[in-house]
């Protein structure tokens, strides 16, 4: 369920995101048929809201590190150099702004940096609850992976990745 589009003026300012009450997960397919499913936990974000309750800048830090997939083999082998890099880029950062008002909620264009290197990645943004301390908005996107250079064929894990994210931010 959503709330209002527009945020209202009184949710001007930066905000903190609340790692504890946030959560990333994806979605990829692997290997011709099959999907695989998992979480990254959230480590930091901001995001701004102006005057006119548009918001101006999000941005979000996941923590490679503590990726989970329920299979502890598929988490090492994502967090190795050909995948996700986690030794030398334990941080993957998405950075947008400014967020555009739309009909089935904000649609925001973003970068994702990881393992080095960085991918565009439309993301749909939808306000679920707003109150003078807290937001809570749910984001939905689609990444390619190949500006990443991820090294798996796109036979054996997909070539896109569905972003299923609620962030929770507190003043």
């Amino acid at each position: 369920m959503s709330v209002e589009l527009r945020a209202p003026e009184r949710l001007t300012g930066v905000w903190t995101a609340v790692p504890d009450a946030s959560r990333a997960a994806f979605r990829v397919r692997d290997k011709l048929v099959g999907h695989a499913a998992g979480t990254i936990p959230v480590r930091a974000g901001t995001i701004r809201v102006g005057p006119a309750g548009d918001v101006e800048s999000a941005r979000v830090e996941l923590d490679v590190t503590g990726i989970e997939t329920g299979n502890a083999h598929r988490d090492r082998d994502l967090r190795k150099p050909h995948f996700l890099a986690a030794e030398g880029h334990p941080t993957i950062v998405v950075e947008a702004g400014p967020v555009t008002p739309g009909a089935q909620g904000w649609s925001a264009s973003a970068t994702v940096t990881a393992r080095g290197a960085t991918a565009p990645v439309d993301l749909v943004v939808t306000l679920e609850s707003a109150d003078e301390t807290s937001v809570t908005v749910a984001v939905t996107g689609r990444l390619d992976r190949t500006p990443l250079g991820m090294k798996a064929p796109t036979f054996i894990v997909g070539r896109f990745i569905d972003l299923d994210v609620r962030l929770a931010f507190r003043r």
